[in-house]
């Protein structure tokens, strides 16, 4: 182990492609969250994906590789620093996430919400998400008290319950689901 008591791991989120640059530049002097091993990150490319509407790609992150070539003794994996507004394994972003529910709570289907706020997205990946965030409910609750207690909250509904807490624990932020994953560092649907 080649741990360095001033070295810190990479942040998982970050809110732009700026900070992702600014990632990469102080990638020597960060730690590897596997081995812990300090100056051993090197960048690695980007990582891209589908634009949440058209073909195009986009950067979602970046990816970090500690090196174990040419007798380094870091450890050969990968580290990925993502965009605070990219959600894991789908297209969709964290604001069409947070106005879908908002729309259903509202009174909205879930039909109708989706093809009014994702237009050109498949019905299904709207009915995964929703499920995905519904199953996630105490996660986030738990992890949405180490900021704040949640607010008293007329609605009956626990998921309105939950976006209510979300707004009061990062009121200042536009997508309180990005904020949420910038400032905690975990994965909003985990």
């Amino acid at each position: 182990m080649c741990r360095l008591a001033s070295c810190r791991q990479p942040p998982r989120f970050v809110p732009s492609t700026g900070e992702l640059d600014e990632c990469l530049r102080l990638a020597k002097l960060q730690q590897c969250p596997h081995c812990k091993c300090c100056g051993t990150l090197i960048g690695h490319g980007f990582l891209r994906g589908y634009a949440e509407h058209g073909s195009e790609r986009v950067i979602r992150g970046r990816r970090l590789f500690c090196s174990d070539r040419f007798l380094q003794r870091g450890c050969g994996r990968t580290v990925a620093v993502l965009l605070d507004c990219v959600l894991r394994a789908f297209t969709v972003r964290t604001r069409t996430l947070f106005e879908f529910a908002n729309a259903v709570v509202a009174g909205d289907s879930r039909r109708a919400a989706w093809q009014r706020i994702a237009s050109g997205l498949s019905l299904s990946s709207g009915y995964r998400l929703w499920q995905r965030l519904l199953g996630a409910q105490s996660y986030l609750r738990t992890q949405l008290l180490s900021l704040c207690v949640p607010p008293p909250s007329p609605a009956p509904l626990p998921l309105a319950q939950l976006l209510d807490h979300f707004v009061a624990a990062l009121s200042p932020s536009s997508c309180p689901f990005s904020a949420f994953q910038s400032r905690l560092q975990r994965f909003l649907l985990p």
